[in-house]
């Protein structure tokens, strides 16, 4: 995989922040998303929501030559078995946005769509040493017992980790057909107080983690 492009996808700058000064990446364009480039290493900053992470992602494709696509980012955790800081990949991503049971569908499956996404076999094998796990994204912040027996319980019982833009990412990747894996790293339990006050303590040792771990696998 080496003289491929890569685009590492997040959510917020902040996520992307120590990979952006450890690469001295430079700013492309702002105007609709921050982009940044070094060498053959893009990043793109898509913004919180499903919404956004779709758009960014077939912006991104349609304007660069890419090769290969990582959502990295930080995620909530239902799992006692996944502690702080442990760094995951996703398997299988789920929208937790979604019911059309009524015409047939499963439940999160959009109407003409797969129930849910899978990472690209071939990727999955450069990120063998991670856990593999199941993703719930919504526009919803999950932040409480209830909003997980809502949300992400209907879905799949498989489901450890959650989100705000995966499923977003990898449904543009499915639409274009590109290669795509999410690189996750835990920031807070559903048990263990206010899930914002456990995200903002642990975002900048967050992204500091998932720069050392790309910055491994890409070099």
């Amino acid at each position: 995989m080496k003289n491929k492009n890569w685009v590492i996808l997040f959510a917020m700058k902040d996520e992307a922040q120590s990979l952006i000064d450890k690469l001295c990446a430079n700013l492309l364009e702002d105007k609709y998303f921050e982009i940044y480039q070094k060498d053959n290493i893009y990043i793109a900053i898509s913004k919180i929501g499903l919404i956004n992470a779709a758009s960014c992602f077939s912006y991104v494709n349609q304007k660069y030559q890419i090769d290969f696509y990582i959502n990295a980012g930080l995620v909530g955790t239902l799992s006692k078995k996944l502690s702080l800081l442990q760094t995951v990949v996703v398997k299988n991503s789920y929208l937790g946005n979604a019911d059309a049971t009524g015409f047939g569908y499963k439940m999160g499956q959009i109407p003409g769509m797969q129930q849910y996404y899978c990472s690209d076999e071939n990727l999955l094998k450069s990120f063998q040493d991670f856990s593999k796990v199941d993703i719930c994204s919504s526009d919803v912040f999950i932040n409480s017992q209830e909003k997980v027996n809502s949300i992400i319980k209907p879905l799949s019982d498989s489901i450890l980790i959650f989100d705000m833009e995966c499923f977003g990412f990898f449904q543009g990747a499915y639409l274009f057909k590109k290669p795509l894996i999410a690189l996750k790293v835990i920031s807070d339990h559903i048990e263990s107080g206010s899930n914002e006050e456990q995200f903002k303590l642990i975002l900048k040792k967050g992204s500091e983690k998932i720069s050392e771990i790309l910055l491994q696998i890409l070099k």
